[in-house]
Formats: C-alpha cells, structure tokens, sequence
C-alpha cells in the first residue's frame, strides 16, 4: 500500500487528484488531503506518508517551504511538485530539495501512473532491504499469501531466515489444534526436553506451530514421532489433532513445511479420536471434486426446504455432512460450503417473508474439537434456522387466512381475540406479525375491506340507501359510516355514487 497526501490550495484540483488516483490502483491510497502547507504540516507528523503531492503557491506557507520544512523535521517522505509555472527557477529550486519529480498543471495522467509505479517500486525495494526480527519473519511467511506480496519483500524475508541456525539445517513443521488451547508455555515444557532448537508460534483457530530441528541421525518418520510424544504429555481431557510436514532446509521452503502441516492437521480433523496424528501425504493437498456437496444442495435441500418439508430437508442436510466428510475438505473451503448452504436456506427464508435468521456467529471448522463436533455444531445452527422457516412459513400462512376471512366475514363486528384463535395465535403476536407482513394493522386492512364492498354495493345495488349499505358492511350507525368512508376516499358515500353513475 502505498500512502499518498495531496496538497494544493484549489479544492478541484485536490480532490481531482485524489480521486484519480483512487481509480488507478487500490494499492495507491490517497490518506490526506489539505489545502496549504501550514495545514499539511500540522498533520504530515501524525499521518504516515510515502508521497507527497503538493502544490509550489499556496497562501500562508508555500509548497518549497513546506518541503524544507519537513526535511529538518527528520522527515524521508518522497515529494512530487506540482505547478502551473514551467518557469525553469522553479524547478532548479524543486531539485535542490530533491523531489521526486515536477509536474506541470493540468496533471497528465500517463505521467502521474508513472510517478507512482516508480515511488512504489522504490518504497518496495526498501521494505525488503529492512531487517525483520525473527519472530516477525516467520509470522510473515506462515501467514501470507505469497502470490500477493511483493516478491522483492518475500525474497528478502527468506534470506533473513536462512541467516538463523535453525533454517540452515533440517527442520520439520509440528501444527497442533486443541481444545481447549495449548498454551505456549505448556509446549514448550514439553519440546524443550528434546533438546532441539525450535520456535513455537500460537496461531489463530485453537493452532500452535512448532518449528522443530531434525538431526542428522533422524529419518522420515521421526517428526511424526515426535508428535505422538507430545501428544502423550498433554492433558488427557484435551482434544487433540497434530499435522507433521516433511522435512525441510532453508527459509523459502518455511511456508511450503507449514502448508503441509496444515493439510496433515486437517486430514486427522476429519478422523476419530484413535487417529489424532497425521504425517503429511500428497493426496492430502488434493482439492476433491465438490460437484456432490452441490449436487445435494440443488436436488435434495432447495426443494425440501421450498415445498416446506423439514423432515426432509434435515435429512439431505445430514446427507449433505456425510459428503462434506468423505471429501475431507480443506477448512476455507468447507466453509465456504457451509456458507453457501447457510445462504441456500436464508434466502429461502427471506422468500418466504421471514426475513433471515440472526442469532449468533456461524460455525468455523477451527473453531471446534473434530468435525463431529463441526457437524453437530453446524446441524444445530441448520435446524434453528429450518424451524425459523417453518414458523415464518406457518405465519405467513396465519396472515392469509385472516384476510380471506376478514374478506368473508366483513360484517362482522371486529374482535381480536376470535381471530387469534382462529389461527391458534396469541392476540398480541397476531397483530405485530400481521402488521410485519402486511405493513398496516389488522383494524386498518378490516375497514379497507368493509369500504371496498361499500363501493362495490354502492355502483351495483341502487335499490340500498346509504345508509343500507353501511348495515350491509358492520357501519349500523349512519354517520359514523359516513365519517369513516369520507376519510377512506374522500367523499362521502353519496358524493361516490353520483360519481360513478
């Protein structure tokens, strides 16, 4: 990321700038922007900065002056000029407080795109020249994503490693997920009497890395020896699954070590408690096929869930753990799975104008013991929100059947607790759940439908008075019939029938 502040005294050209620069590269980020130097400065010394764009003449505090400014304040941020004067002083003046470069206004954006690849290849190539502790280096290759860093700041990240002890010999990675945690201090009572240097590092998701030496006289299997030991000296009531990776020299191969750890980790995730430990294998890394695990969610799950059979859509989420199971999915991939199963049945939910369910964080795999545990984590949040469907869908249900019967039986007089029990409800939850879907209150959708009628009888039956109608739709009193269809329509009922004769 590369931070940027922009400087000028005219606020178009400023937030032009800033919003160009936005649109180049969401690597560039524009993180100040001020209108002179005098206001800059009051901000340069709490904003971390690598570029700075600013303009010559500015009120106050010119664009020079700032520079200068900066610099005895011990400040090593990059500055570009920019100026509407090509005036060769100018320039001469830039140079002397060595800027990056002088561009001219209006901005080319070839020559701004240009400025800022150059900064950033620079600001690389000095991130990767600045000496890590080791502690740090080995956090930024255990958890980065290497495609996604600079490969100037990864290189010089590894040959930092290769300078430790540890990583110009043979080591293995030793990843243990537990619950509950392992704490640092308990691993390290137990690896420091092997006697072998090493590094432990608490991860995120119950995970604890050990770095471990591996002798000349140890052969393949002796890191997954090692691992039943430590296993052995833990608490008896902790849940344990250990990964093992090959064995390794040099810093570039750290990631690749932990990678294959994890993958071994995760294969005896999947396994019952008389397997805890796992030596990694190749076919492990394998990304199995997850065409069934969609299979299932498109033919079993979606019509169970849309024809509202519970019963069957609990079975074809079982069947749907099954499969997860046998596949032995990587953990961001299984839950992404599960999130996409989650998604499948709220928008189910949300079609039935329920709305989704919201209770809790969903499960992660890290997060539990084993995947029997996940799955039995994961089938409780399932059920929750299959039963929050099937009440949603029962509700909605329970909303129509008032209006058809407030549409059949308009003449009756109004009484709230009979239509709660008419669909097994209590009065109070009748009518917020009604209001919820309907968007007004029982009482408002009953009048709407007695002045519906109203209307109709009065453009079909002329042989009623006014005040017939109103007894033929629950209004016997006449003048409070015709309050009520005035407010509804504006007119009273005499004024709707001559209209619409």
């Amino acid at each position: 990321m590369i931070r940027i502040a922009v400087i000028d005294d005219e606020e178009l050209i400023r937030l032009g700038l800033a919003k160009i620069i936005g649109r180049i590269d969401p690597a560039y980020q524009v993180v100040g922007v001020w209108s002179s130097g005098r206001e800059a400065l009051g901000h340069l010394e709490e904003t971390e900065v690598d570029l700075i764009l600013t303009d010559i003449r500015m009120p106050q505090m010119d664009g020079l002056e700032m520079i200068a400014e900066l610099r005895r304040r011990g400040s090593t941020a990059r500055v570009a000029i920019l100026s509407g004067y090509s005036d060769f002083s100018y320039a001469r003046e830039a140079l002397r407080h060595n800027v990056e470069d002088y561009l001219l206004k209006p901005v080319n954006q070839d020559e701004l795109m240009r400025l800022l690849a150059r900064v950033a290849e620079k600001v690389e190539e000095e991130q990767s020249r600045q000496p890590f502790d080791s502690e740090s280096l080995i956090e930024l290759i255990l958890g980065a994503n290497k495609e996604r860093i600079a490969k100037t700041v990864w290189q010089g990240a590894c040959d930092q490693l290769d300078e430790l002890h540890l990583f110009r010999n043979l080591y293995t990675v030793i990843l243990l997920h537990s619950e509950p945690e392992c704490g640092e201090q308990r691993i390290g009572t137990i690896v420091a009497a092997w006697k072998r240097e090493h590094r432990i590092l608490i991860r995120e998701g119950k995970l604890a890395a050990v770095i471990l030496a591996i002798r000349p006289g140890d052969h393949a299997d002796t890191p997954r020896e090692l691992a039943m030991t430590m296993l052995g000296k833990l608490p008896i009531a902790s849940r344990v699954r250990i990964g093992t990776s090959g064995i390794y020299t040099g810093g570039s191969q750290l990631h690749k070590a932990y990678r294959e750890a994890s993958d071994a980790c995760q294969y005896a995730w999947y396994e019952a408690d008389s397997h805890p430990v796992a030596a990694y294998s190749p076919g492990f890394a394998h990304h199995p096929d997850e065409k069934n695990l969609k299979r299932l969610l498109r033919n079993e799950l979606i019509p169970a869930l849309a024809g509202g059979d519970q019963e069957g859509a609990e079975a074809a989420l079982q069947l749907w753990l099954k499969e997860a199971q046998l596949l032995r999915l990587r953990w961001e991939v299984l839950e992404s799975a599960a999130e996409e199963l989650i998604l499948k049945i709220d928008t189910v939910s949300e079609e039935d104008q329920s709305g989704p369910f919201h209770e809790g964080p969903e499960p992660k795999p890290d997060q539990y013991a084993d995947f029997q545990a996940y799955a039995a984590g994961l089938s409780l949040v399932m059920e929750q929100r299959l039963q929050h469907a099937k009440e949603a869908r029962h509700a909605s249900r329970a909303v129509e059947r008032i209006k058809l019967y407030l549409h059949e039986q308009y003449k009756e007089e109004l009484d709230l607790h009979k239509l709660a029990e008419h669909v097994h409800l209590t009065p109070s939850y009748l009518s917020k759940l009604f209001k919820g879907e309907t968007g007004e209150t029982i009482t408002d959708f009953a009048i709407s439908v007695r002045i519906h009628h109203a209307k109709r009888l009065l453009r079909e039956a002329y042989g009623l008075k006014t005040y017939e109608v109103g007894e033929q739709v629950g209004y016997p009193d006449p003048a409070y019939f015709t309050k009520v269809f005035k407010r509804m329509t504006g007119k009273t009922p005499k004024e709707f029938r001559d209209s619409v004769r």
